[in-house]
């Protein structure tokens, strides 16, 4: 079994259009910002794997919340985190795709802890091979494979990016959700990769602009990676 964790409706449904009979079901009520959180979940195949949809809401919390969620209800092997994010290196712009090798938090500093990529306390590995069959996927998208941060920021500003820049410069692409999924399956001891499509360029001024803009196509793009991942993993 694979878990699917989207952050956005956007991204969890380019993925559900994706997949083979799905069938709508529920998880427990969970308050979200002072309602109910959409609490569907969709089951279902891609190609001969069975596949669990789910949707988290915005931030690291949340995505903890639903990643237990999904551990517990579902028993996944592989958790995959998809959607979209903001690169930060010029070579990587808007529809292309980023598959992590490491993904940490970049909006944590404790004294004593190491603040990088490498960090055993804010960084964590994702699944190698992922990563792998990545490598062999044949789309109209450029597909890179390397590091992903994490922190409850839109990253748009400056200061952000010179924080970013300084701990983690070799950080390809930046959002809010691939950390705390990747702690929580680190903590239960499943795997996990995130899977980001480029929505917006933050080294670019102003690009943020066009987030709402790119959302729907990068997600698609984002969502046919996943399943020609999944099929060949």
């Amino acid at each position: 079994m694979i878990g699917i964790i989207c952050a956005m409706s956007e991204e969890r449904d380019a993925i559900l259009k994706l997949m083979d009979n799905p069938v709508e079901k529920k998880f427990m009520k969970i308050m979200y910002h002072g309602t109910i959180m959409d609490n569907r979940y969709y089951s279902g195949k891609i190609g001969n794997k069975d596949v669990a949809l789910f949707h988290c809401g915005v931030g690291k919390v949340y995505a903890a919340i639903i990643t237990t969620q999904v551990i517990n209800k579902v028993k996944p092997d592989l958790i995959i985190n998809l959607g979209c994010a903001g690169s930060l290196n010029e070579n990587v712009h808007v529809n292309d795709v980023v598959v992590a090798t490491r993904v940490a938090d970049w909006d944590v500093s404790v004294p004593g802890w190491e603040r990088s990529i490498f960090s055993d306390k804010m960084s964590f590995a994702c699944d190698g091979r992922v990563a792998k069959v990545a490598g062999n996927i044949k789309v109209d998208a450029n597909i890179f494979t390397g590091y992903i941060v994490s922190g409850d920021e839109f990253i748009y500003k400056k200061s952000q990016l010179n924080v970013i820049k300084r701990y983690f410069a070799d950080a390809l692409a930046g959002e809010m959700e691939g950390s705390a999924i990747a702690n929580t399956c680190y903590a239960y001891g499943v795997n996990c990769s995130v899977i980001r499509s480029i929505s917006d360029e933050t080294l670019v001024n102003g690009s943020y602009k066009n987030f709402d803009f790119n959302l729907l196509k990068v997600c698609d793009t984002a969502a046919e990676i996943c399943r020609q991942i999944i099929i060949k993993y």
